[in-house]
């Protein structure tokens, strides 16, 4: 008797795209940061899964080494998130990583209620200085 198989696809069905980018302190800590776009206000669980599954890979990803901190940019992101979203990483919670979400400023109140607010800001320049005075703290 032969064994069947069947075909899958690994595809996510979803319309959220993603931009990622470095940025090295200048006591060359790496900062990952990785933008969302989502056009529709409908949350699917394709568009859960896409988010989940960019945030881990770009948390473990080594360039050469793993980032040391990331921020997530989700001001392109139509519809509302909460905490059930996995758009943390688990690498950078567990590891005490510092994360900061990128939100639009009029969001701002919506997401304090449910992320850290000390996480929350709504400029990337922002987020990068403070990451980077956190991080590159001694004085040379």
């Amino acid at each position: 008797m032969a064994y069947r198989q069947q075909n899958v696809s690994l595809d996510i069905d979803t319309d959220v795209t993603h931009q990622c980018s470095l940025h090295y302190t200048r006591d060359l800590h790496l900062i990952g940061v990785l933008e969302f776009t989502k056009p529709s206000y409908v949350l699917k669980w394709g568009d859960l899964e896409y988010f989940r599954r960019r945030t881990e890979e770009f948390s473990v990803m080594p360039f050469p080494e793993c980032i040391n901190a990331m921020i997530i940019d989700i001001r392109n992101v139509t519809a509302f998130l909460d905490n059930e979203v996995p758009i943390l990483p688990w690498r950078m919670l567990e590891e005490e990583c510092p994360v900061r979400l990128i939100v639009p400023q009029e969001r701002l109140d919506h997401y304090c209620g449910f992320f850290e607010p000390t996480w929350l800001n709504t400029d990337i320049e922002t987020a990068i200085h403070e990451l980077r005075e956190s991080m590159d703290m001694f004085v040379h």
